[in-house]
């Protein structure tokens, strides 16, 4: 802990604290590259005091967790804002690698100056996991009996909690930056730089209007507009689906069901209802809480199988009842000629006469017995819960395995398959953006290389015609 608050201060006196006054840099940059860490260090001082006061106690009473635990609102706040702007620092490194290497190297970091700066500047959420492995093994050493035990345990739940928290807002921050950064396809209107900053944004999955098919978006919140992007389909860019005017826009949570889990809708005057899907109950939360903000509303919470006319209007019905409604066939619309005909009263007396013959014959025994033998022809009600149907399955050591099962349980157990196909596609979808990413990253390093080489070489031969001269 002391050698990690020493090196913070290191980075700031030798390196941060004097590249303030570099003119080769905007302040924004600067800015950028600075942080939060200042913040960061006088924290880890405050650490340092509180942990060494806390060894100054006998065994039995030492609470390293519970100091932890007591800190760690600060921990939360402070790293949080670091992992949020590191990638805008990681993009000024990138792009002023050239003068922040000379800078670095004028400072006395070792060539190349640039790779001093990129792990120092990457060690305060490296330190995280630190903890995590630090208080784990304080665990393992200490009675289930000491009254810090439990404390322990507490303040390594919460570390592995905000590490994850950071890496999934490391990894928002930096498809924020891409987005802002690249063009993207089919844009209508303004400049997405004229938007202002990006208030929120994450992935979700959409269903627009009376459609059952679920679509994968990005939204992107803006302080007046919400924006609607998707992925090419190589996941090499981004594509434009819309804008939606937070101006009139109304807010519905929806309750969770199978399948339908984390998910609320939105809709407006000028927009169709859109269902949305979020990937976590934390994710839902933070829309909820930024729209509503935004838009001055409040948020119902209703059933997706509640009745649509109670939130809203007749003509678009909920999902669930599409799916047991059948069809209703197009009604033949009568012709102008035959309109006329039968305005006339003499037609409506035949109409009514043959309905008497048909009254008839419906109330007649003969129609009575037919109708008798039709119930009897009925075939019987097929019971999901009893039919049985044979399945054959390959467990993990390669045997196949011949078992009855109810018609029920391997719906559950096809749904369970597909829900975990569509995770593990998600899955990999995620994996493969950022390696299309790194890739990009690493060509653009590779490129730069290849240019300053090229340069050095230019000189070389410069040096070499002007001695032979």
């Amino acid at each position: 802990v002391l050698y990690y608050a020493k090196e913070l201060q290191s980075l700031l006196g030798t390196y941060l604290r004097p590249l303030q006054s570099y003119d080769k840099l905007s302040a924004v940059d600067i800015a950028s590259l600075l942080g939060n860490v200042e913040e960061i260090s006088a924290f880890q001082q405050t650490l340092n005091q509180a942990l060494e006061e806390v060894a100054k106690l006998p065994e039995n009473q030492q609470r390293v967790g519970g100091c932890f635990m007591n800190l760690m609102p600060q921990f939360r706040s402070l790293y949080l804002t670091y992992c949020a702007n590191h990638p805008s620092a990681v993009n000024v490194l990138t792009q002023h690698s050239d003068e922040l290497e000379k800078f670095m190297e004028s400072q006395g970091a070792a060539n190349p100056g640039i790779l001093t700066l990129t792990t120092s500047l990457s060690k305060p959420f490296l330190r995280l996991d630190k903890y995590v492995t630090l208080l784990q093994e304080l665990e393992r050493h200490m009675e289930e009996a000491h009254a810090d035990h439990e404390e322990v345990l507490k303040a390594v739940t919460s570390f592995k909690s905000l590490v994850s928290q950071c890496q999934e807002l490391r990894k928002r921050k930096q498809l924020e930056l891409q987005i802002l950064s690249e063009s993207i396809q089919r844009w209508e209107g303004e400049d997405i730089k004229t938007m202002g900053n990006i208030i929120y944004m994450s992935q979700v999955m959409v269903q627009c209007g009376g459609s059952e098919e679920k679509e994968e978006r990005y939204f992107l919140l803006f302080s007046n507009v919400l924006l609607m992007l998707s992925a090419s389909p190589r996941m090499s860019g981004f594509i434009y689906q819309g804008k939606l005017p937070l101006t009139g826009m109304t807010l519905t949570k929806l309750e969770d069901a199978e399948g339908n889990e984390h998910t609320f809708e939105i809709a407006g005057n000028m927009t169709e209802r859109i269902t949305v899907s979020c990937s976590t109950s934390q994710d839902l939360h933070e829309w909820l809480d930024h729209l509503q903000r935004l838009t001055k509303g409040t948020c119902n919470t209703v059933s997706k199988t509640q009745s649509w006319s109670t939130h809203s209007d007749s003509s678009k019905s909920p999902k669930t009842m599409k799916k047991f409604l059948p069809k209703r066939k197009t009604e033949r619309k009568p012709s102008d000629e035959e309109f006329v005909i039968r305005k006339s009263t003499a037609a409506l007396e035949e109409d009514a006469q043959i309905l008497k013959v048909i009254e008839a014959y419906c109330t007649g025994a003969g129609f009575q017995q037919a109708l008798s033998s039709r119930k009897d022809s009925i075939p019987q009600v097929l019971l999901p819960e009893e039919e049985k149907i044979i399945i054959e399955e390959t467990r993990s050591n390669g045997q196949t395995v011949t078992e009855e099962k109810s018609l029920v349980d391997t719906v559950y157990a096809l749904k369970d398959e597909v829900k975990e196909l569509k995770q593990e596609n998600k899955r990999m979808k995620q994996c493969l953006e950022e390696e299309l990413k790194s890739r990009k990253d690493l060509e653009k390093l590779v490129r730069r290389l290849l240019k300053q080489t090229d340069e050095c070489g230019r000189e070389d031969t410069g040096r070499k015609s002007s001695l032979i001269a």
